[in-house]
């Protein structure tokens, strides 16, 4: 994986998206055969004496049995109905006001699904069906949203203060704390609507396995893996995008991938419309 410095790699993107409406499409492409959610799981806790958190206060730090579960099972536990633009919020129904945290009858205590990342696992088990999709599975660009901390350092760019000369003569940036190289701080990125990303080069069969994370060049040591936050191959055929304010993360690509992902057991995936509203509104049945 290395850093990508031809954004016009992704500037065919540019056309398919649409800002006008309140639709998917102003980070997913238009013109696919077929689309659809990947719900991020859920995780869930409750004190591990009682199995309940309806005995315990505020201000009790009892030790807990936690696990990561479906939307599915968020719909059934509050009494709302799981389908393919269901709102994580409005699958809490009355449970959660503001801002209270929402327990159900069974007593675990729910947070919220992940925001802009897909878990290494569920991302691997997806990728097992992309990279059979695509004519070139070795070649791909995977881009990364700009703002993810850490990535160039904090405000300003790596080259802002100048160290000493260089054997050669020359002027020589001083060292940075940014994750990225001096070149790709500084470098072009990839302008989509209200986002930029820096692009990498990738092969999409490398996240089949866990181990991608070590040798991405964006992602720290120190900190849990960060997902591409789009994702395709040279030749267009699907496209991945876990929006940085999205808990689920969208593919577009043909009919064929579209019904593998769906009827895969291993992940919570619903086929979705074009056009599909996705934001806050968009669970009308809820």
């Amino acid at each position: 994986m290395r850093w990508v410095e031809d954004i016009a790699r992704g500037e065919w993107l540019c056309a398919l998206l649409d800002t006008r409406w309140q639709d998917m499409h102003a980070v997913v492409p238009h013109g696919y055969e077929a689309y659809t959610r990947i719900f991020h799981p859920v995780p869930r806790d409750r004190p591990r004496d009682t199995g309940t958190w309806h005995a315990y206060g505020l201000i009790d730090t009892p030790e807990l049995e936690s696990e990561s579960v479906r939307w599915a099972v968020v719909a059934e536990a509050f009494g709302q109905t799981m389908h393919p633009l269901a709102q994580y919020h409005r699958l809490l129904g009355r449970a959660r006001v503001h801002h209270v945290e929402a327990i159900d009858a069974a007593g675990w205590r729910y947070a919220e699904p992940e925001e802009g990342c897909l878990e290494i696992p569920l991302l691997a088990q997806l990728a097992r069906h992309l990279v059979q999709h695509t004519a070139t599975p070795e070649s791909g660009i995977a881009a990364v949203w700009e703002g993810w901390g850490g990535l160039t350092g904090g405000v300003g760019y790596a080259v802002a203060s100048i160290g000493p000369l260089g054997r050669d003569g020359l002027i020589s940036p001083a060292p940075s704390s940014a994750q990225l190289p001096v070149e790709a701080v500084n470098g072009p990125r990839l302008r989509l609507p209200d986002r930029d990303y820096f692009l990498f080069e990738v092969g999409i069969g490398q996240f089949t396995d866990a181990a991608w994370a070590s040798s991405a060049p964006w992602v720290s040591a120190s900190d849990r893996p960060q997902s591409p936050s789009v994702l395709w191959p040279d030749d267009h055929a699907w496209v991945l995008v876990t929006e940085i304010d999205y808990d689920s993360t969208v593919v577009a690509g043909p009919r064929e991938l579209i019904d593998r992902i769906v009827g895969d057991l291993e992940l919570e995936a619903l086929e979705i419309p074009e056009g599909a509203d996705l934001s806050w509104r968009g669970d009308r049945i809820n």
